[in-house]
């Protein structure tokens, strides 16, 4: 069975050709939407995929403006609002070091004396880097950012990860 990763999400209409104003959850947007490419358009009320070849994309912000050859006015993207844009999972595509955000949620979250503290619940992206926020037990979720000196090992296949915590992270 094959899994697919999440693009972004369809908000609304970008002038009159069909382009879709799209809320970016990829940061690899100018790969993902390069002309020609195929990605799917999921309706998660019918769990129906169609399938759409980009024809243009630019980036801007928190949005990507892509046109597609299956959404040729501003009124046809009314079908396709909430929509999910989606590509085909291919991990070939990640180098050594590289995960998807997607394998990222819910693994657990271990502290360096084996602690369980949590379950990643989201990978959010701010400007300054990517961050994990991870849900407690019992209590508030807390982030951690995602890079080396707080992220001290990740194991995908058993979904677990241990991080470096610092006073006040929890």
């Amino acid at each position: 069975m094959e899994e697919y990763l999440l693009l972004g999400i369809i908000l609304d209409s970008f002038g009159l050709d069909g382009t879709v104003k799209i809320l970016s959850k990829t940061q690899f947007g100018d790969k993902r939407y390069q002309k020609g490419n195929e990605v799917f358009l999921y309706n998660e009320k019918d769990n129906s995929r169609i399938s759409a070849k980009v024809e243009s994309y630019r980036h801007n912000g928190l949005f990507d403006y892509v046109k597609f050859n299956i959404i040729n006015t501003k009124e046809e993207v009314e079908n396709y609002r909430h929509f999910e844009v989606q590509v085909i999972k291919d991990s070939k595509d990640l180098k050594k070091g590289e995960y998807f955000f997607a394998d990222l949620k819910n693994c657990e979250v271990y502290d360096e004396n084996n602690n369980l503290l949590g379950k990643v619940k989201e990978v959010e992206e701010f400007p300054a880097q990517i961050t994990l926020r991870v849900k407690r037990e019992n209590g508030k979720d807390f982030l951690v950012p995602f890079v080396k000196f707080f992220i001290k090992n990740i194991d995908i296949e058993n979904k677990k990860i241990t991080i470096n915590v610092i006073e006040g992270m929890l």
